[in-house]
């Protein structure tokens, strides 16, 4: 079958929470011959601020992407892209936790990651389109399971490097997964569950700092400054980098004069993206 017969699926993210499937449906029939269209649901039916857009055709599908990536969609800017997520079918119909992962992972140490503080209904499917969201490429992830098939509320996915999977955890914990504010840590041979570590430094929030996660690699301390000036008095704004490299951890802190202005922060910039990168933004608990 030749590529332009193949079905393709687009990642439309940055989406605002009253969309519903039929608009979506419409603004993307002007590209093509739309096949299907979902847009998910949390715990409580409400938008997760993203949906998929299946076409008929990749060549319809990439001509959507050219066409509509940085489209405004109400006031938001959207971001549409392959959407990378295996499906049942791209793996014969078996269960995406049908292959439990090996002892280690194939990229060597630091290559594995903790991820916990799931939802009981995030499954591997989820959180490998929830890393894509954040640029992230996994290699294999797995859901533990009860004997009866329930999750455990943890998941343990692989990274092709080392340095791929720091970057997720720098761009990823804290995130949040269907409600859930998730907890990601790289996952040492032998550890397990049970050996996870537990955060012990006791939260000291002033409530006048905020952390902004999944910045782009270019974001300097200046450019935060400026994107929120806009809702306060900036005392301080910093984008944390590597010492030794000088390499953006695509993180960084604000600090305003306010706990108001920190919360104004929260509420009118989580999830608006910033060259093309949604902004994950929480109170800092430990500054």
């Amino acid at each position: 079958m030749s590529d332009t017969a193949a079905p393709a699926r687009l990642y439309v993210g940055n989406i605002p929470w009253s969309t519903t499937i039929d608009e979506l449906r419409d603004i993307f029939a002007e590209c093509g011959g739309v096949r299907d269209v979902d847009i998910p649901t949390g715990r409580q039916g409400r938008s997760r601020g993203y949906g998929i857009v299946e076409f008929n055709t990749t060549e319809e599908a990439h001509a959507a992407v050219t066409r509509m990536d940085g489209h405004a969609l109400g006031d938001r800017t959207i971001t549409v892209r392959e959407d990378k997520a295996p499906t049942k079918a791209a793996v014969g119909g078996k269960k995406l936790n049908s292959a439990v992962l090996s002892d280690a992972p194939a990229g060597g140490d630091g290559c594995r990651c903790y991820f916990g503080n799931l939802a009981w209904e995030t499954t591997e499917e989820t959180l490998i389109t929830h890393c894509t969201g954040f640029g992230m490429n996994v290699v294999q992830a797995e859901v533990a399971r009860q004997s009866g098939g329930r999750s455990k509320g943890w998941a343990l996915v692989d990274f092709a490097t080392a340095e791929e999977a720091q970057d997720a955890i720098e761009r990823m914990h804290n995130s949040d997964v269907q409600g859930r504010s998730i907890i990601v840590r790289v996952e040492r041979p032998g550890a397990g569950a049970k050996g996870a570590r537990v955060e012990t430094r006791p939260e000291n929030s002033s409530g006048l700092q905020i952390v902004v996660r999944n910045l782009p690699w270019t974001t300097t301390s200046e450019d935060l400054r400026q994107v929120f000036q806009q809702v306060g008095n900036v005392v301080n704004a910093v984008a944390v980098c590597h010492t030794d490299t000088g390499r953006s951890k695509g993180w960084g802190t604000v600090l305003f004069e306010t706990r108001e202005q920190a919360q104004a922060a929260i509420q009118g910039f989580n999830g608006v993206e910033l060259e093309h990168r949604p902004m994950q933004i929480k109170l800092d608990r430990f500054d």
